[in-house]
């Protein structure tokens, strides 16, 4: 599957996007926000959700110029688990920097991608599903930007980011990477849509995605799902093997979709595994 770019978002109403805090490693560590750079479209909700054990507290800004931090958002602490949300508008500011006022080495930006002013330097961006486990995508910008640094961010049809990766266009400012779809995160939708950031300022390019989900067995559903409404406390057959109570608790997961086929075969053989008398 082949597909070329889209240069306009395909979403074209209010949408909300999250923005990760990663654990904390002190210095060391380059970056606290995932996505780093996010693009939105102008009224949309950004959602900082602090993945951390640590507490940050989000502002505005840049640390260089504390006199303007909070001028446009800013958290009270944001303790281990808590979110922050506020929707954003163009009204002439082409993006918003913040950063972390306990951390402040760690910044991050949201632009907006609907900027009327924003160029656009991307010639070719296409995407190829070359067997059920990988996915390849492939561009060229313009040459100016040979060997410059990207972002490419993939999200779900409802906004979660599933994919993050930062690496630096080549010296001919081509570009292609190989995306291992083969987990379960890729398995319950096939809608994604691709941002390629890059640029000072910040450009946008984006790529909506299909990628075909792997068939189920209906049968091997419907045998799940029985099993797993069995509330009878006690090991059971299933598939001809021997399987603990507690499995049927993932056998519901299956059912409703949130493993593929091939880990519940690949849990199959490991209990015959365990068993090779069944």
């Amino acid at each position: 599957m082949v597909s070329t770019f889209l240069s306009i978002s395909v979403y074209a109403e209010e949408n909300t996007w999250n923005v990760f805090l990663k654990p904390y490693d002190g210095l060391s560590k380059k970056e606290l926000f995932k996505p780093i750079e996010l693009p939105i479209s102008s009224g949309d909700k950004v959602t900082w959700r602090n993945h951390d054990s640590t507490a940050h507290m989000i502002v505005s800004g840049v640390p260089e110029h504390p006199d303007y931090s909070g001028e446009f958002f800013s958290t009270s602490v944001l303790s281990p688990g808590e979110n922050f949300s506020v929707n954003l508008d163009f009204e002439g500011y082409a993006a918003y920097y913040y950063f972390c006022e306990i951390h402040p080495w760690y910044t991050g930006k949201i632009f907006f991608e609907d900027n009327p002013n924003m160029y656009q330097s991307t010639l070719d961006i296409s995407y190829e599903t070359q067997n059920p486990d990988t996915l390849k995508i492939n561009g060229l910008v313009e040459s100016d930007l040979g060997s410059t640094g990207y972002e490419i961010l993939i999200f779900d049809s409802k906004n979660n980011l599933v994919f993050q990766k930062v690496d630096s266009f080549k010296p001919d400012a081509t570009f292609d990477e190989f995306i291992d779809i083969s987990s379960y995160m890729w398995s319950h939708d096939k809608n994604y849509v691709l941002k390629l950031v890059y640029g000072i300022p910040s450009e946008s390019t984006t790529l909506s995605l299909e990628i075909p989900i792997d068939g189920v067995d209906d049968d091997l559903k419907s045998k799940s799902l029985k099993v797993c409404q069995n509330s009878e406390p006690s090991d059971f057959l299933f598939e001809g093997i021997s399987l603990p109570n507690w499995y049927k608790k993932p056998l519901c997961w299956f059912s409703d979709g949130f493993f593929t086929q091939k880990e519940l075969s690949d849990s199959i053989v490991f209990f015959r595994n365990q068993h090779p008398q069944n």
